[in-house]
Parts: C-alpha cells; structure tokens; sequence
C-alpha cells in the first residue's frame, strides 16, 4: 500500500492530471484498455511534492503512486462503473524515472448503463406453523446440546453428531455443487427436515438413521422435480461425508436446561423455544428463496460478462481440481464443467456489482457480522467461529457478498411474486 503523507506542507494546487495521456480502446465487451504515458514534467512534480512533505519513497512506492493517480483519472475519463475493478498490464509497466515518461497499460470491465427488466419475479415461499410435537423435538434438542458428550462407534440414532467434509456431486459432473470442509451434522428424528448448505434433503435424514458409523459415508440423491434450486431439479447426486467423527450425546435434564438459560420455568422455555423455531424457519426460508432468486436472474437478466474474468476464474478452478485430485491433466468434460461454473460466478457477481450501483447499497462492518450470525446458527457455532474461519482463509469478502445477496433480496422483493407452498 502506498504510504500518505501525515500532513500537507504546502498550499499546492492540485495535479493537473490532464497531462497524462490516455488512450482508451474498446475490447470485448465489456472491456476497455488503457494505455497510459505520464510526462517527465508530471513524474517530477509528483516527486517534488513527495520530497517536500519529508516522505522517503523508493522507486517501487513511487511507481505505485504514480500507477494509482492514472487509474484514478482513466475510470474519470471513461466514466463507467466496474465490476471487477482494473487489471495491470504487468508486462506493459514502466520503470519509474524522473528523466523519461512513465508508460503502462491496464483493463477494466464496465457495468452496462442500461437498465434491464425486471418486471414480475416468481417465488415459491414455503409456510410454517409451530405446534406442540415440534416444540417437544427442539426441546430435546436443546436436551442434547447440554448433554454428556462421548466418542461412538456403532449404529447411528437419533441425536447422535457427526463432524466431517461433506461434498454433494451430481451423476453427471465432476464438481461438486456444494462443498463444506468442516461441518457438523445431527442425526434428525423422523419428523425432523434434513438440511444442508441450505439444501434440503429428506431421504438422508432417514438413511443416517441406522447406518454403521465409518470414517467415509455415501448416500444416493434423487432430486424431484419440484426441488428448490431449479438447477438440481430432475438429477440423481450423491452426498459424501469424508473423515467422519461421531459422537453420542446423553441427553441432559430440562432442569439443567432451565439452568442454562436462567429461564424459571418449562412453560417460559417452551414459548422462547416456539420463537426460536419461527425464527429458524424464516432464516432456512429466506435462504430458499434467495436460491430461487439468482436462478431467475442468471437465467433472465442478459447482462455482458468480461470472458477475461472468466477466463481467470477458470483457470483458478482448474488448478484448484487438479491438486485436488492430483490429476496430471483435465479432461475436455472437467474443463466444460469448469467453464460453466466460471462463466456462472462472474455473471452472478457482475449482477451483483449492477444492482449495488442501481440500489445504491453499500455494504458495512455491521452487515458482514450479521451475516458471520446467520451462518453461526446455521452451524451452531459462535459468530466469532465464523469470521476467524473466513479470515483465516482469506475469504472475508465472500462474508461480504452473502451479505450483499441479502440487502439485494430484500430490494428486489416488491417485483417478487409469491406462491405459498
């Protein structure tokens, strides 16, 4: 990061940044390159002022400075928004001298000016109504959650854990369509819904009751054709559960769950459990239609795509796939599929980055913790488990765009038509 000043040590006018020469040309949409060239008279000013306010810059930290004054003025002159931002041009990046002009290039992608239609968004929303008997299944829950704990291995049953990496494929693909590392999953009772990842998936819940504990487990999917995410509808799958752990949980007393809680009584816990459900079922099925949501966008909102992007992203999975499975090649299926999904992200963010601009949403500190909050219910995990998950992996901004998914969710939702299931 290039250093700033701590104080201003003259009276200086601004730059004038109308020295640089800049030459904009069209790419495939929706990119543009620019071809930048500072003159010596600019560079020397520029150093001047940085020797003047007492600052020691090297040749690297000036050439950063000078690199970021250009792109700043390009994105003036061109006047367009971006979704991905700009890219140098590394092999086109001068060397920074006070006796020649400083010459480089760089692209960016555009967000398209136009709007377009989003007239009536068709939304299936499912109802929920809390009664007795599910109050008496959370309550034993919550009987589990403070229970004794112990390692297992045998048959499973109702209320037993398992900590593992769970990776749904479809028959026909090679990557997976959801992927997560380390979770937690309870064995439900059989009036309880299994879900996963958001992913609703009734025929395991009833196949994990039964099943021998092993350190790898694999069940078969069949998804119907009225399956939430349209993309799955009509496909056969399977769920991998990789380095199982197990544990049986005795469950404890509701008097020791009174106590957790510092609730006086059943009665109390009991309307408290009946909110936390209402609760739980709006957060699952808000995530049910968000999913809906981006399958009618992708799929209706023609929007231009930078295939430099995808193109990066591509290669990124490629090399991601191949050390993951150690394949000293892909095959021209793996690359398709690969392709696709590239192609499938950059849209989904570049319609983000659009919507952002038309909504005017900015996304705060605050939006990223609630976020951190949903997903640690999710998991029954603190929040503050979730943040350092996604930091330690350098992936805080995809907390950011799950957020941003949310607000836009939100907006969007006086266009949305809903049809109660």
């Amino acid at each position: 990061m290039v250093k700033q000043p701590t104080e201003n040590p003259t009276d200086l006018p601004p730059l004038d940044t109308s020295k640089i020469s800049i030459e904009i040309t069209a790419l495939d949409s929706p990119d543009f390159q620019f071809d930048f060239e500072v003159p010596v008279e600019l560079i020397s000013e520029i150093t001047e002022r940085i020797q003047g306010g007492g600052l020691k810059y090297n040749e690297q930290e000036m050439g950063q400075l000078i690199v970021q004054v250009c792109l700043d003025e390009g994105m003036q002159r061109l006047d367009r928004d971006s979704a991905w931002g700009t890219s140098l041009l590394t092999q086109c990046v001068g060397r920074y001298s006070t006796d020649k002009p400083f010459t480089f290039s760089a692209v960016v992608d555009v967000l398209p000016n136009e709007d377009f239609p989003i007239d009536s968004i068709p939304i299936q929303r499912n109802q929920f109504q809390v009664n007795e008997a599910l109050i008496d299944t959370e309550l034993q829950e919550q009987r589990l959650q403070f229970g004794t704990r112990k390692e297992h291995s045998g048959v499973l049953a109702y209320g037993d854990e398992i900590t593992c990496k769970a990776v749904i494929t479809l028959s026909e693909e090679v990557e997976p369509v959801l992927s997560l590392e380390s979770c937690t999953i309870r064995v439900p009772n059989e009036t309880q819904q299994f879900v996963l990842g958001g992913l609703p998936l009734e025929e395991v819940g009833s196949q994990l009751r039964g099943i021998e504990s092993a350190e790898e487990l694999s069940f078969d999917i069949v998804f119907s054709d009225q399956f939430p995410a349209k993309s799955l509808r009509g496909k056969k799958g399977t769920l991998e559960l990789k380095n199982c752990t197990f544990i049986r949980i005795s469950p404890s007393t509701v008097d020791h769950v009174l106590e957790q809680y510092g609730t006086p009584n059943e009665a109390i816990l009991r309307t408290q459990i009946k909110m936390s459900l209402q609760h739980n079922f709006d957060r699952e099925n808000t995530n049910f239609m968000i999913h809906q949501l981006y399958d009618y966008l992708l799929e209706n909102v023609d929007i231009p795509i930078s295939k430099r992007i995808v193109n990066k992203n591509f290669d990124d999975f490629c090399k991601k796939e191949i050390d993951a499975t150690g394949a000293g090649e892909l095959t021209e299926e793996q690359k398709n599929m690969l392709l696709a999904k590239a192609a499938r992200l950059v849209k989904r963010m570049t319609i983000n980055a659009w919507l952002q601009r038309s909504f005017k949403l900015g996304v705060s500190e605050d939006d990223v913790d609630k976020q951190a909050a949903i997903l640690a219910e999710e998991r029954r995990v603190r929040p503050a488990d979730i943040k350092e998950e996604f930091l330690t992996e350098d992936k805080i901004s995809v907390l950011g765009n799950m957020a941003t998914e949310r607000k836009i969710f939100e907006r969007l939702k006086d266009k949305m038509v809903f049809s109660d299931i």
